[in-house]
């Protein structure tokens, strides 16, 4: 099965620290010691878990009180 590169990025200038995309996508987002969410490097997913991972990071896009993750 095929291997999907998936990229996510941040506007660190808004970022809070509230966690929230970490808490949804622990395996996309990581805390750091300054407090804000900083995506993890590119990710590969096989093709046929992809549908559920993009339904996960729109959810946690969506959760996020000032909305500044791109997908």
């Amino acid at each position: 099965m095929a291997k999907v590169k998936v990229r996510i990025s941040v506007d660190f200038a808004v970022c809070q620290g509230c966690a929230t995309c970490q808490a949804l996508c622990p395996e996309l987002f990581e805390v750091r010691e300054d407090g804000k969410a900083w995506p993890k490097e590119i990710v590969e997913v096989e093709e046929s878990e992809l549908e559920n991972l993009l339904s996960r990071i729109k959810e946690a896009a969506s959760t996020c009180p000032l909305r500044m993750h791109n997908i």
